[in-house]
């Protein structure tokens, strides 16, 4: 149980937290504005993506190439625990659980894929060179 000089020590330390915290909310800030002659120059990256849309056309690219390769490893899994069961029926029916799972997994990848690119269809966006708008540098009327 707290005694009376426990209690008046947190409240001590709740005063000076509350003191400092509003004491650097209302600390000034110097802000350094840019003159309006000066114009920004967006330049183009020398390495890397020079899109965000190319950016992430391969990291969608990418996932799908991912769960295909876990499905086929999966598959591979299930395959060799049924040749190695030795005929006992629980190893065959985990062995071919892992089987049916993972067949359900490259289906629900198919649809996944088939449905983005239905998508992107109907939307008109090109999913192997998308295309995300950019600001133009000169439009800034500077």
């Amino acid at each position: 149980m707290l005694c009376d000089i426990d209690i008046v020590k947190l409240e001590m330390k709740k005063l000076a937290f509350l003191g400092s915290t509003a004491l650097s909310l209302l600390a000034p800030v110097q802000a350094f504005a840019q003159d309006a002659q000066d114009k920004i120059q967006i330049e183009r990256p020398k390495a890397g993506f020079v899109t965000l849309g190319n950016a992430i056309s391969n990291i969608l690219f990418l996932a799908f190439a991912i769960a295909a390769l876990i499905v086929l490893i999966m598959l591979i899994i299930g395959a060799f625990e049924w040749i190695t069961s030795g005929g006992d029926k629980e190893n065959v029916a985990k062995a071919r659980n892992r089987i049916i799972n993972a067949l359900i997994g490259l289906a629900v990848l198919a649809v996944a894929f088939a449905l983005a690119n239905v998508f992107a269809q109907f939307t008109g966006i090109n999913l192997q060179n998308l295309t995300i708008p950019s600001p133009n540098p000169s439009a800034s009327g500077l």
